[in-house]
């Protein structure tokens, strides 16, 4: 009996789609619309820069060069001492550039999830660097910003017995 019931139901249905009458869409009269030009877009070529040695051997030697930022506190005592903090805090930020550079960066991540979404998401880096003779290229001062260009160089003669063991 529950067959009948099924089979006489998707019958009805189908004869009622059916029987109904399809909705007329009318187009309003318009301005004549300006044909679509379509323009081919220009194939990019493929520039292959030459990529510098950065790999250390005993006859070369590599020169690694950032540019620290540091800006001066608000609360202190005189503009000199303002100037004096965005200077550290420019070299502190080069130092730190250079050790990314040269012995990378240490990245963790951990995301916290409830009910199937992100609730937090926590990235944590760290460097762990010893930096030795840098030299400081130039010092610039501009609206309370200080810019510190700092240059490492990697000798291969010395560097390269020490670092192959």
């Amino acid at each position: 009996m529950k067959r009948w019931t099924v089979l006489v139901t998707a019958l009805a249905a189908t004869l009622a789609a059916e029987s109904c009458p399809t909705p007329k869409v009318e187009q309003s009269p318009a301005a004549p619309q300006p044909p679509v030009v379509v323009q081919p877009q220009p194939q990019l070529k493929k520039i292959e820069l030459p990529r510098e040695n950065c790999t250390l051997s005993a006859t070369n030697t590599i020169h690694f060069q950032v540019v620290g930022q540091g800006v001066a506190p608000v609360n202190t005592i005189s503009p000199a001492q303002a100037r004096a903090l965005a200077k550290r805090a420019a070299i502190a930020d080069a130092y730190r550039q250079l050790g990314e550079k040269i012995c990378g960066v240490r990245v963790e991540g951990r995301d916290l999830i409830r009910n199937m979404m992100i609730s937090r998401s926590t990235v944590r880096t760290q460097i762990d660097a010893m930096i030795r003779n840098a030299r400081i290229l130039d010092t610039k001062f501009t609206d309370g910003l200080c810019e510190v260009e700092m240059e490492v160089t990697v000798n291969g003669n010395e560097w390269y017995p020490r670092l192959a063991d």
